[in-house]
């Protein structure tokens, strides 16, 4: 007899990192926050080529 629901495999990580006794996890990109760094990212460069580097 076969099951109505297949079983479902938990999702990939997106990121996935082993260092020594350390064992990071990320399930899915953290887009608030890429978007925070890269603004700030942004606004630094654009004042640093403002001042002529």
């Amino acid at each position: 007899m076969t099951p109505r629901q297949q079983q479902k495999k938990p999702p990939t990580p997106f990121l996935e990192l082993r260092i020594g006794g350390v064992h990071v996890v990320v399930q899915h990109l953290p887009y608030r926050l890429l978007a925070v760094l890269s603004s700030v990212a942004g606004a630094a460069g654009g004042v640093f080529w403002a001042r002529g580097g």
